[in-house]
């Protein structure tokens, strides 16, 4: 039989990832015939074999795929005879359209980690090593195909030694297109805050960064994804400076280490923790602290640490001169902002924050943040989705137009789609602010142009003062279909869509902040919801918020407006700024109207004693979950279930709760052990909410999402009760429970309004 040629396209994240260099060991070993190339579509491969070889070739490309591959599709084709008399890799292709994916930045391997330290190699500490297997790639890419001339390292020419390693399919950075070495790539460079050259010579711009950390002194650090601010961890007057100059009081501080052993001696690491810390994501995992060896100002009254690997060459070489240090290694910001990555805002926003600092001469083209994920009962769950995870697609359950999804105005992320591909996008930030916004819409363009996407659908929030509704309005401009997503359908659309599934659920959606239909804050949502569509099934019954968004920060209003709903103002002490503030709110002036699960946790934790004023938001409820934490008790205190005809929803009235915690706590009673009453009582009222919806609908299907449940403890009992209860659950896997998953949720409601 004679050989025929075949064309054989293959979809996913195949570009940058050693795909082409695979498939020529492949070619080898079967002795085949043909060329490989990148195209805009991914990978093609054309090759000269019989027919009944192709079921083969086709099973041993899916099987033995490089790590950092995801292969989508492979399908074959046979095409005009063409004669081949070796296998090689030729030169990329521009195809009429672009489907091919971007593989997200990953840690350094093994194999380069070893080279960096090994004095025999000629990339022996040189701060830019990597490979096919590792290093950046989303944040240097402009365009696609994947090709050097279309990444910031264009303008780096290879020398003759890396160009030889490049041309070689044999060897491991085989068209690696980061590659480098000391003598042609990228350099660092070591400025003091007044943009002074102090040194451009890796080896002692490590030694001299090294002691600046020990001596107290807070260095940025250029990474992938954006600048790093690092310090001594166990140094509390360098932490309190850092808090001071970064406006950051509480919000805790990531953590880097040189590595798991120095980890476990003041963590408890779990067998899913430690592989989620080697992962070559390299995320913060929050983990529970089990001896002091960080200062207490890392995470202002929390035993819960959040801490990462290195995952750079830089990184490894700084902790090699401080091996048993733990650094703090936040965001490079001023707080809410996203993290810089160019040099010019550097100096610009971070020259009063960080002493030193240390640039490099590649050029970040995508911003990104490093992820964050937590671990409960086993199984891990996302906080934050950036470094290492974006921009890989998630598959949709339908196919159709071109969508924009705008997300939420905090912890924003926007999304994308395609076919039946939706590209969301790594974490942004808050839109308040302008910087923030010009990234926004940077990133957008960014995006549109890599995977070539030009919507003609513009999803929204409901909220009409919301930045994010409004870029929407702008980037629609009366041309194309427009569609607004209530926030809380939002949330359950986004874990249905991530679960694949078009069944109605009993969704739970408990956050801070959404804007309702009947014009009210919600946030205590029980919803009898698909993708497509929702009814309000019940909620906690409405306080007002005195002052609006100023409550948000100052929570000791709204502890007072749920002690005037449930006691009365004439119960209240004489104190003259609450009689103001209760003046507020028998008036109805600034006051809406507000049934939200976050501002419910606020509102407790400021009754009962542990804050009264936050600088970040989830601040007061953490504090009032630590103290949970401190007690065992099981004791639950009841709400009244109101309502519940065939048109009205049930209404969950907190105002009995907080009369027996204000009581209680009169009585004597510890508070720590209030803060867990109150934890239970709220997942005792969860599930008897659901079993009555349950037996009203015939619904046994449950979702949850919204920021409340990012609280390790409501979750674990609001989950355990659902087991026991033989709820079928879904949750969110790869999304995170907050607003980071409101634009994947309006894609997927977007997309089931079109569809019907």
């Amino acid at each position: 039989m004679a050989d025929k040629t075949f064309e054989i396209r293959v979809r996913g994240i195949v570009q940058g990832v050693g795909f082409r260099p695979f498939i020529y060991r492949v070619a080898n070993e079967l002795s085949l015939a043909g060329e490989v190339l990148n195209d805009t579509e991914g990978v093609l491969i054309r090759i000269n074999a019989k027919a009944f070889e192709i079921p083969g070739i086709e099973m041993k490309i899916r099987g033995e795929s490089p790590a950092l591959s995801k292969i989508n599709s492979v399908e074959t084709k046979e095409i005009e005879n063409r004669i081949f008399t070796t296998f090689e890799v030729v030169d990329s292709e521009i195809t009429n359209q672009k489907s091919a994916f971007i593989p997200p930045d990953t840690a350094i391997c093994e194999d380069c980690r070893k080279e960096l330290f090994d004095k025999n190699d000629h990339r022996y500490k040189f701060p830019f090593i990597n490979c096919t297997n590792c290093g950046p790639r989303f944040s240097i890419i402009r365009d696609v195909p994947y090709d050097r001339k279309q990444t910031s390292m264009d303008k780096f020419p290879m020398c003759s030694k890396c160009r030889s390693e490049y041309d070689d399919p044999s060897d491991r950075r085989f068209h690696t297109e980061p590659t480098s070495c000391p003598i042609c790539g990228p350099r660092y460079f070591l400025y003091d805050k007044n943009k002074k050259l102090l040194s451009e010579q890796t080896g002692e711009i490590i030694s001299i960064c090294s002691e600046y950390l020990k001596n107290g002194k807070i260095v940025a650090i250029k990474g992938e994804g954006g600048y790093h601010l690092a310090a001594n961890a166990r140094n509390s007057d360098t932490m309190r400076e850092l808090r001071e100059r970064k406006q950051r009081p509480f919000k805790p501080f990531a953590l880097m280490v040189k590595d798991l052993g120095v980890a476990e001696e003041f963590l408890e690491i779990s067998e899913i923790e430690r592989k989620l810390l080697l992962g070559r994501e390299r995320p913060i995992v929050i983990l529970k602290e089990k001896k002091k060896k960080v200062s207490d100002l890392v995470a202002p009254g929390l035993t819960h640490l959040g801490i990462m690997l290195p995952y750079t060459p830089l990184q490894h070489l700084i902790f090699e001169k401080i091996y048993d240090m733990v650094l703090i290694m936040t965001s490079g910001n001023i707080s809410d902002e996203p993290i810089i990555s160019d040099e010019e805002e550097l100096f610009e926003k971070l020259s009063g924050v960080a002493d030193y600092f240390i640039t490099s001469d590649r050029e970040i083209i995508q911003q990104s943040d490093d992820s964050v994920l937590f671990v409960n009962d086993k199984s891990p769950y996302m906080i934050r989705r950036a470094k290492g995870f974006v921009p890989i697609p998630f598959f949709s359950s339908h196919s159709g137009s071109n969508i924009f999804a705008a997300g939420s105005d905090i912890k924003n992320s926007f999304a994308l789609s395609k076919e039946d591909l939706i590209f969301l996008s790594q974490y942004i930030g808050d839109l308040e602010s302008p910087l923030t916004e010009q990234k926004y819409i940077k990133t957008i363009d960014h995006f549109k142009n890599l995977f070539e996407i030009e919507p003609t659908v513009f999803v929204s929030d409901l909220h009409p003062g919301y930045f994010s509704t409004k870029i929407t309005d702008r980037l629609w401009n009366n041309s194309g279909t427009r569609i607004k997503v209530q926030h809380h359908h939002a949330h359950i659309a986004a874990v249905l869509e991530e679960n694949n599934t078009d069944d109605k659920v009993i969704g739970i959606s408990f956050d801070g902040t959404g804007f309702g239909e009947d014009g009210n804050i919600w946030g205590g949502e029980f919803l009898i919801a698909n993708k497509r569509e929702y009814s309000r099934a019940a909620h906690f019954s409405y306080f007002p918020l005195p002052g609006g968004e100023a409550a948000i920060k100052d929570v000791w209003r709204i502890g007072l407006s749920l002690l005037i709903t449930a006691f009365g103002k004439d119960t209240l002490p004489a104190d003259p700024k609450r009689k103001i503030i209760a003046e507020l709110i028998e008036k109805g002036i600034n006051s809406p109207l507000c049934c939200s699960v976050g501002r419910l946790f606020d509102g407790v934790s400021s009754i009962l004693g542990f804050s009264d004023s936050i600088s970040t938001e989830s601040e007061a409820a953490q504090l009032l979950e630590e103290a949970a934490l401190r007690s065992d008790t099981s004791q639950v205190f009841p709400m009244e279930i109101t309502g519940g005809t065939k048109t009205d929803p049930l209404i969950i009235n907190s105002s009995p709760l907080v009369k027996k915690l204000v009581e209680s706590k009169e009585r004597g009673v510890s508070v720590d052990d209030l803060a867990l009453v109150f934890h239970n009582s709220m997942a005792d009222l969860a599930i008897k909410v659901l079993k009555l919806l349950r037996e009203k609908t015939n619904i046994n299907k449950v979702a949850l999402s919204g920021g409340v449940f990012h609280n390790r403890l409501l979750l674990s009992m609001v989950i355990k009760n659902l087991e026991t209860e033989k709820f079928e659950t879904l949750l969110p896997e790869e999304l995170p429970f907050n607003d980071g998953a409101i634009a994947f949720g309006q894609i997927a409601s977007a997309k089931a309004r079109l569809k019907n």
